[in-house]
């Protein structure tokens, strides 16, 4: 690079600060921009116990923090030793501490989600009220970068190199929420099932022990063929998810760092909106919800009884349970529609889009 090509290098900060889930979905956005400007010098911001899943990207300095103390200490350090940055990007992230990371950072353009900060961070992009999960970090983006084509699939290089398959088929069956999360009885139904279907292929039922929905699941036990396979970092989730062939998968971040792995994902949904999770061209990607449903969003985070999540799994198990619905919270979604139309799981391997209506 010449000294001419240097002096126009852009220098630029994405800050990623959420969940797993959500952190991967919003870095498709940054892989994207260092796709589309490689001449730029592109810095990623991301949670410490995260920077290892990106830590390989070609073309991309990922700075990891563990506290906010440290999120603070290591944007001290880069203002006193650095060159000011072309522009700040909050793609993820919300609240006080991004409010004094603005403060913090010197750069020429800071640009946020929407206009929370505005005067901290003068510019944002304007989101429609219906969107994809990745939208609002590209629109970010875009609105430093114009020309940046939106992302069409979520790909951490470095870690899909790594696979290989080997005859093994997964369900990753916790999220963070009970609500969405299966329950002992169906990850024993859809274990079961996959095992007859795939004869010969090993059933691994992924599971951090230290989840608060993990103990039920251990203390049931597994049908004969699967097997609870534990782990307790992120490191030791990577090197499960190379051996595998396929996930099934509650919408979870587990869904997400599979996805971006390369790895087939069966998503299954209760509450959350099958069209709005995944990219347009994201490849092996099956979402399964009742139909009846449709795109709707439920409200009822307090629910423990996923009767939504769990009729959908059976089903695609080829069981049928008690609808549960009796048990449910009076929000519930299901008490709209009569019990045979939530009996009818739709299987959808079309790439997610926003609702015409």
């Amino acid at each position: 690079m010449s000294r001419a090509q240097q002096d126009r290098r852009r220098r630029v900060l994405f800050v990623l600060r959420g969940k797993l889930g959500d952190t991967i979905v919003a870095f498709a956005t940054v892989r994207a921009y260092a796709d589309a400007y490689p001449g730029d010098a592109v810095t990623v911001l991301v949670r410490g116990n995260y920077a290892p899943l990106f830590e390989r990207e070609a073309g991309v300095r990922v700075i990891g923090f563990s506290s906010r103390l440290a999120m603070f200490a290591k944007l001290a350090f880069i203002r006193g030793f650095e060159p000011p940055f072309d522009a700040l990007l909050v793609l993820l992230g919300a609240g006080p501490p991004i409010a004094g990371l603005g403060k913090m950072v010197r750069a020429r353009r800071k640009i946020f989600l929407d206009g929370r900060f505005r005067d901290v961070y003068p510019e944002w992009p304007e989101t429609p009220d219906k969107h994809l999960h990745f939208e609002p970090a590209w629109l970010v983006a875009r609105k430093y970068a114009p020309e940046l084509a939106a992302p069409q699939w979520s790909c951490i290089l470095s870690l899909a190199a790594r696979r290989r398959p080997a005859m093994v088929i997964g369900i990753a069956p916790i999220s963070d929420e009970p609500r969405r999360t299966m329950g002992p009885g169906v990850v024993h139904m859809l274990a079961a099932a996959l095992a007859e279907r795939h004869a010969g292929h090993a059933i691994h039922v992924l599971v951090n022990p230290a989840d608060e929905e993990a103990k039920p699941l251990l203390d049931a036990g597994l049908p004969s063929g699967a097997r609870f396979r534990n782990f307790r970092t992120l490191q030791e989730l990577v090197a499960e998810f190379c051996m595998l062939e396929h996930l099934h998968s509650t919408d979870t971040g587990l869904y997400h760092l599979a996805a971006a792995m390369g790895v087939p994902v069966t998503t299954y949904f209760g509450p959350t909106q099958p069209w709005k999770n995944g990219f347009p061209a994201q490849p092996g990607l099956t979402r399964v919800r009742i139909g009846a449903l449709g795109g709707e969003h439920c409200e009822e985070k307090g629910c423990r009884r996923p009767a939504c999540l769990e009729i959908a799994v059976a089903a695609c198990s080829g069981a049928r349970i008690e609808s549960g619905v009796d048990a449910t919270p009076q929000g519930c979604l299901l008490r709209r529609h009569a019990r045979q139309d939530i009996e009818q799981v739709k299987v959808d391997p079309a790439p997610p889009a926003v609702p015409v209506n």
